[in-house]
């Protein structure tokens, strides 16, 4: 059994750290905690291996967020995974700033990423966390055509705090999946909103 474990974003200086990219930075918040014994890069995702966990796969696609499909099939074929050992992590500005939301499954949600690997596997039953980044402001409301601009652009100063608890708290929910199971950590994180007062 092989678990994979895909942060969703696009690869490149240009995008370190924007809102589209929260799932990179959880990546490498794991890979700092977690005992990472090798890594690889393949021409659609780079991975870390993670140390006694059965085969778990920390991996970052290169292919950019709308076409996260692509390496997210290739991994669980390399590594001979099945979509319900697959667990993905991406942003979501239906979600207010520092809210986790881990799911089981599900449809898209409208994010290109998810739209991306649910069309390539051909289902929707494959886990995932959503990370709120919202909500839009209203620049980008008024026109739908500047949703770009704005889920790939960086948090305020104002917001720093707020992301950083978002990833810590993101960071120990899996940590739970791995170490005691899916529903402890939906049970335990779910209803936590990281507020710089908490």
């Amino acid at each position: 059994m092989a678990r994979i474990i895909c942060g969703l974003g696009n690869p490149g200086s240009r995008y370190e750290h924007t809102r589209h990219n929260l799932g990179f930075d959880i990546i490498d918040r794991l890979a700092e905690r977690l005992d990472i014994t090798g890594q690889g890069l393949t021409p659609q995702f780079e991975y870390r291996t993670v140390a006694g966990a059965d085969d778990t796969f920390l991996i970052k696609p290169a292919t950019y967020v709308n076409r996260s499909g692509l390496a997210v099939f290739e991994a669980l074929r390399l590594f001979k995974a099945e979509p319900a050992e697959l667990f993905v992590i991406n942003d979501d500005f239906h979600l207010t700033l520092g809210t986790v939301r881990i799911r089981k499954g599900g449809s898209s949600g409208g994010h290109n990423g998810l739209e991306s690997i649910i069309e390539e596997l051909g289902r929707t039953d494959f886990p995932r966390m959503r990370l709120g980044i919202g909500p839009l402001p209203e620049w980008a409301i008024a026109d739908g055509a500047k949703i770009p601009d704005f889920v790939l652009g960086c948090f305020q100063p104002g917001e720093i705090e707020i992301v950083d608890k978002m990833i810590s708290l993101a960071v120990e929910a899996i940590e739970t999946i791995l170490i005691e199971n899916l529903d402890l950590a939906i049970s335990r994180y779910n209803t936590v909103n990281p507020t710089p007062e908490q």
